[in-house]
Order: C-alpha cells, then sequence, then structure tokens
C-alpha cells in the first residue's frame, strides 16, 4: 500500500496526520511540555490479538483482519482511503462496460518488487489466476461458483488487463482491497509456498527475518532506497501477537506496547488507568434472514414475523450480558452512517406484547418451532436470544454443528443464521453480494431494498441523495427483517499518549491504516 504515500496519496496522509494531531493536541497527547519533547520514533510495538502471520506471509491467505499487518509489505489494486472509500493504488484508472460484466484496469507499472521486476498485466494475470487455489481464501468469492466469481482474465497490454466476470459485478473494486487485491511478486506467484517464509511485496516494508520470532513478534523494517518508505513516521513496527485480553491491557497500562487492539468490555479499565483510548464502530451485528421466500415454512415470506422477532429481543439486556461495552442497536445502517434512523431503535424497542400481536396478525398466535445451527463462536450469543424468542411462543431448538461445512449449509436448510457482522463501507457489496447474494439461497425479491440501493448508486456525487437513499435502504431492510440488528462493535484502542497521537480510522474499519499512525509530537 506505499501508493497511499507516493504522489497519488500524500495528501491522504497529510490531512490524516494534521487530524490526529489536532485531536492529540486537544487531549493533552501531543502537548511537549507533558511528554517531555519529541517522541521516540524507533520502534512502533503494536499489541493485537492474533497471530498476523500464522500462515506465512501470502496475504491472500488472509482477512481483512490482517490487512494492518500486510499494507505495509504489499501493494493492491486498490485500498481504503481515510475515509473508508475504495481508491487506486496499484491501478490508475478503471473502467466497467456497459452491462458491469467486465472491469479493465490500467496499472502502475513503476511499482517494483525486491527482485527489481516491475509490475505488468501478464503478473496481475498470474495472480488472479490463482483464484482457483482453495488455500487462497480472500480468492474464494473469485473462483468458479464463488458469488463474485471471475470467469476470465485477460492481458490487453502490458499494463492493462480485463477482468470478465460470470455474473454482472457494479461496485467490483471494492472486492481488490487488501487482502484479496494484493500483488506478490514473479518469485512467490509462480510458486505460492515461497511465501511461507519470505514475504514478496512491492510495498515500503519488510519483514526483518533476524529479529522476527514467528508467533510471537514480527518486526517491520523500511527497505533501503524506498521513497514511500519515508513517510511511514516510525523507523521500524513490531507486531505482538498477546492473545489473551487482559494481557494486552495490562501491556498497554505497562508501557510494553505502545498501541493495542483491545475488547469492548475493558474499556474503563484502560481510562481509568490514564491510558489513551479511542474506539471506531461501524460494525452491526446481525441474525440474518436466509429464507425470506416461505421455502422452509410459511411463516418466513411475512415481515411480520421478523419484525415480531426483533421487538421480542431486550437489546439493552442481551448487550450488557453477552457484549459490555457495545452499541444496541435496531438499525442496520451504523449510528455514524447518514442513513442511520433514531426513530427504528424506538419502533422496534423491546416490546414482546406487541411481537405476539404481530405474530397473531401474521398468523400465528401459538408461534411455532424452528431450529437454528450455531458454532462455538455463536453458542452464547443464541442461548441468550432463545428465552427472548421462547417468551413471544417462538421456541428455537439450537443445534451444534459437526463441521465447518454444515455450518455454511444452513444457508440453504434454515431459516435463520448468524449473527452476521457488516460494515457499510460498501453498501452496494452488502445488498447485492449479501442480501441478494449468499443469503439468499432461495431467490427472495424485495423491491424497496432494490430502489434504494439503486438510487444510492445513481446518485454519486450528490451527498443529499445519497443521504436520502441510505435512509430509505436502513428501513427497507428492517422493516422487511432480512437483517434483524443486534448491536453496534466497537473497536477500540489503548495507546501511549505520550508516543502516539490518537489513532484514526479509514471509515468503519476496525483497524487504522499503519502509515497513518503518527508519533504524539
Amino acid at each position: 500500500m506505499s501508493r497511499l504515500i507516493t504522489a497519488r496519496g500524500a495528501a491522504v496522509i497529510a490531512a490524516v496526520a494534521v487530524s490526529a494531531l489536532a485531536l492529540a493536541g486537544c487531549s493533552g497527547a501531543g502537548d511537549p511540555s507533558q511528554t517531555g519533547g519529541a517522541a521516540d520514533t524507533s520502534k512502533l510495538v503494536i499489541g493485537l490479538d492474533s497471530d498476523q502471520a500464522a500462515l506465512g506471509y501470502d496475504p491472500v491467505r488472509y482477512g481483512s483482519g490482517q490487512r494492518f499487518f500486510f499494507e505495509g509489505i504489499y501493494d493492491s489494486l486498490f485500498l481504503l482511503d481515510e475515509d473508508g472509500q475504495v481508491v487506486p493504488d496499484l491501478v490508475t484508472s478503471f473502467e466497467y462496460n456497459e452491462d458491469n460484466t467486465q472491469l479493465t484496469l490500467d496499472l502502475d507499472t513503476t511499482a517494483t518488487f525486491d527482485d527489481g521486476t516491475a509490475l505488468s498485466a501478464d503478473l496481475v494475470k498470474e495472480n488472479l489466476d490463482a483464484r482457483g487455489n482453495p488455500d487462497l481464501s480472500a480468492y474464494n468469492g473469485f473462483a468458479s461458483g464463488g458469488q463474485n466469481e471471475i470467469s476470465d482474465v485477460t492481458v490487453v497490454d502490458d499494463d492493462t488487463v480485463t477482468l470478465t466476470f460470470a455474473a454482472p459485478q457494479p461496485g467490483f473494486e471494492a472486492n481488490l482491497v487488501l487482502p484479496a487485491g494484493a500483488i506478490v511478486g514473479p518469485t512467490g506467484a509462480a510458486d505460492r509456498s515461497t511465501l511461507d517464509t519470505t514475504p514478496d511485496g512491492s510495498g515500503p516494508l519488510t519483514v526483518d527475518e533476524d529479529a522476527t520470532v514467528k508467533g510471537n513478534s514480527y518486526l517491520l523494517v523500511k527497505k533501503e532506497g524506498s521513497d514511500a518508505a519515508a513517510d511511514y513516521p516510525f523507523d521500524s513496527y513490531e507486531f505482538r501477537p498477546v492473545l489473551d485480553p487482559q494481557a494486552r491491557v495490562n501491556a498497554v497500562i505497562s508501557g510494553e506496547v505502545d498501541l493495542a487492539y483491545i475488547t469492548a468490555d475493558t474499556q474503563a479499565q484502560v481510562e481509568s488507568a490514564g491510558v489513551g483510548l479511542v474506539a471506531n464502530g461501524g460494525t452491526v451485528q446481525n441474525i440474518v434472514a436466509f429464507d425470506k421466500t416461505g421455502a422452509l415454512g410459511p411463516q418466513w415470506a411475512d415481515p411480520r414475523v421478523y419484525q415480531a422477532l426483533s421487538m421480542a429481543i431486550d437489546r439493552e439486556a442481551f448487550v450488557e450480558a453477552i457484549h459490555p461495552g457495545e452499541l444496541p442497536t435496531a438499525n442496520a445502517l451504523p449510528a455514524d452512517n447518514p442513513g442511520y434512523l433514531p426513530e427504528l431503535d424506538e419502533e422496534y424497542a423491546y416490546d414482546p406484547d406487541a411481537a405476539k400481536d404481530l405474530l397473531a396478525e401474521a398468523g400465528y398466535p401459538d408461534g411455532f418451532d424452528f431450529t437454528f445451527t450455531i458454532s462455538s463462536a455463536s453458542q452464547r450469543d443464541l442461548e441468550a436470544l432463545q428465552p427472548y424468542w421462547e417468551a413471544i411462543g417462538v421456541n428455537m431448538t439450537l443445534k451444534n454443528a459437526a463441521s465447518t461445512e454444515e455450518i455454511f449449509a444452513v444457508v440453504q436448510t434454515e431459516p435463520l443464521g448468524g449473527p452476521l457482522p457488516l460494515t457499510w463501507t460498501n453498501p452496494l457489496g452488502n445488498v447485492f453480494g449479501v442480501l441478494f447474494g449468499f443469503a439468499n439461497f432461495h431467490g427472495a425479491d424485495n423491491p424497496e431494498i432494490k430502489a434504494a440501493a439503486g438510487a444510492y448508486g445513481a446518485a454519486t456525487g450528490d451527498e443529499a441523495a445519497q443521504t436520502a437513499a441510505l435512509k430509505d435502504l436502513n428501513r427497507a431492510i428492517v422493516d422487511s427483517g432480512w437483517l434483524i440488528p443486534l448491536f453496534e462493535q466497537l473497536a477500540p484502542w489503548a495507546y501511549n499518549a505520550k508516543k502516539v497521537a490518537e489513532p484514526t480510522f479509514p471509515g468503519a474499519e476496525a483497524f487504522p491504516i499503519l502509515a497513518s499512525i503518527q508519533p504524539a509530537s
């Protein structure tokens, strides 16, 4: 992601830096009188909740949770800017054909890899042609039969490549940010196993193998001669996996790490210790409707049933018991989204009597029974929801999944799933990739959702029209019951305010942009 801070992105980082330092000044973090002078920029130590390179240094083997680690090592076809918008990185310009079945990318061939090889259309094709490799999880959706299937990659000339899709894919560029958009060099592309131990990227940072202990500490240092490396304000970046949440809090309070990704329920401890704290929202956890046509039972085709299930949940009590520190919500869109509607929280507030009335209106005065397959990750949530629905006559039997395959299969065989986390940086991706995509096996239609999504897509550049469309989209999704929102998930970060300015985030992302993290003074 070096392109974030070269000629195309210098203004972005400057704006982020000014914003971060201004915020820090308000809190005293950037005041030299309090910090004792300029902050130490020799190394930034970051504590995270997982091993960022457990599977080696192939970025396409990971999800968005590893973006923060890999973005300095690898450039990507597209990236997220400081507002969370998708912008070109290794791509200089792009264009869709009329029916959105092809996307043509013009490439920045000045990007070079460690062996001196420059980026080319052939290399991009070689990367994307690995989409059938089951180990490359970020490519799964691009493979044959995937929800975002790329049927062909064609080299037009040395710096131009065209992607052809199995079906129209408006907004596909959002799928080509890290990790799926990362381009590995010719050595790694020819033999992905070489990436198990050695990265092969064109970014300004690389792994110091001598100072790195796998699973314990990863040290990223600047590449000699990289112009973009000068824009990373710290000389090196150490990533430490600290799996225990309390241990991460202790580490940042003690000064063992400078910046730590913590859990919502430990925020009060951090504040009481006088450590810097910032939390970014934007991810909403939902129960998702799989059967919206009544294929598995007629009740599932009636929006009033979903509305009743939503109104039967005491979100305040649920969150306090299971997810303390998070934000209860009945909105599909997060609180800082222009489409957020406070009235939805009132309309779908806890009201079991009204929920029973809705079930009776729908023809189910005595309720009904159904089965919900759970995993170890979802068990506590569903066990907490079970008595709320039982109180209105809806008896949910919880079934433990025997395998990952069984979890994925419930899209076809059960009416509900989740909790499903959704961010709304790319609303059309959620609408067509999730609601009308993998979560719509039975082929349901919803003209209101489609109309709102279409209005949003057509309103590019018109902020007022986009806001109106997002409000309509939020309303249509919640009223339809295609999503039953539970809570907005926060991404809290604790930081040493004497060394680090308050971090900023790209839109609703849980992780900051690595290059945007600034010294306190």
